[in-house]
């Protein structure tokens, strides 16, 4: 890895990272970490667009993506292309000795995952899944509970995307296309690993799609549950919702905790507020979620204040796996996983039944 000196910091290496796609994603979910870490250098961004070179004017900025692999300066590249292209532009990155990041969905099927899991063993590079609702400021809170016994044992976890955008205008090929995996390619990922995250693999899947809006060719709206021993998973997420539910709902043998709203990073980041700026994924304590519970053995009942949302620290994993070898927070495995039950939900939905699932 190259270790080029930035004034004023440490000795430190400093990461020299390509983005690929600079839409919703490069734009909004990347750029700002790696140009507000002092440990990476956002050296280039690969776009057509004049965006990206008024946003970033030290950056270089290129149009095609083989120059960026070709360039020796590039430690990491992050995949921010339409989904069909992750795969394919992940092990290209990587035989060019690149370390890579691929945004959600990780790939369109398991087979992809595999190419990309050899792929990486074969070059030595690391590949990160972009799974970063792990740190969303509600689930770091409802892990929290759950971790230190406040709920007891789970037996219901209910957890909800839920927008109103009735027109297919952003990222339109999505929906407009069969190919292009629709919601559950697009929000499922974040559910399906919030899930796994705390519970584990399900022992069997049952989903339901629906394609709801005018003109989407592929799913807009789902209903999928992950069956486990104990614990019923419903996960859902549809795009006519004007009047949301409950963002987290989730019951155990001692207690509750119901969660409306959504983790602010996403709206502080679309209106252009930076990671580095006060109060950035602190939410606003009247967002704070009902938990009734036991707590230090007394009966509570009242708001309990969200812990920050950090995206940051997806980043800051990033760099502790790639320069101290750490283990990745979000590996390959889960991010298989993940896929394996998108592709289980598709055969539930097809087949009107449930799938046992077993990996």
């Amino acid at each position: 890895m190259n270790n080029k000196p930035i004034t004023g910091q440490s000795n430190k290496p400093i990461i020299q990272v390509g983005i690929v796609g600079f839409g919703l994603s490069g734009k909004v979910f990347h750029a700002p970490f790696i140009a507000n870490n002092p440990l990476f250098n956002l050296h280039t961004i690969v776009t057509t667009g004049k965006e990206a070179g008024i946003l970033y004017p030290k950056t270089r900025i290129l149009p095609d993506f083989q120059s960026l692999c070709d360039d020796p300066d590039i430690d990491l590249i992050v995949v921010c292309t339409p989904s069909a292209l992750h795969a394919g532009q992940a092990k290209l990155a990587m035989q060019s000795g690149k370390h890579v990041i691929v945004e959600k969905p990780f790939a369109m099927n398991s087979n992809e995952v595999f190419d990309m899991n050899e792929t990486a063993k074969m070059t030595g590079k690391l590949l990160f899944p972009f799974h970063n609702r792990r740190w969303d400021g509600d689930f770091k809170t409802l892990k929290h509970l759950i971790d230190e016994g406040y709920l007891g044992n789970v037996l219901e976890y209910e957890s909800r995307f839920e927008r109103f955008n009735p027109m297919i205008a952003r990222a339109s090929w999505r929906f407009d296309q069969p190919e292009g995996g629709g919601i559950l390619f697009d929000l499922g990922p974040h559910l399906i690993d919030q899930a796994i995250f705390l519970f584990g693999s399900p022992q069997a899947v049952s989903c339901r799609l629906m394609n709801q809006r005018e003109g989407s060719r592929t799913n807009d709206s789902l209903d999928l549950i992950l069956i486990y021993p104990q614990i019923t998973a419903r996960l859902k997420a549809g795009l006519l919702i004007r009047e949301a539910g409950p963002r987290f709902m989730v019951h155990g043998t001692l207690g509750s905790f119901i969660k409306y709203g959504a983790d602010p990073q996403e709206d502080q980041l679309r209106k252009g507020k930076k990671p580095q700026c006060k109060n950035f994924g602190i939410e606003a304590k009247r967002e704070a979620g009902l938990l009734n519970s036991m707590l230090h053995g007394k009966h509570f009942r009242g708001r309990y204040e969200s812990l920050p949302g950090n995206y940051m620290g997806f980043y800051d994993d990033v760099y502790a796996a790639i320069v101290n070898h750490k283990k990745q927070n979000v590996t390959v495995e889960e991010a298989l996983l993940t896929i394996q039950i998108i592709e289980a939900a598709v055969k539930s939905h097809e087949e009107q039944r449930i799938v046992n699932f077993s990996i």
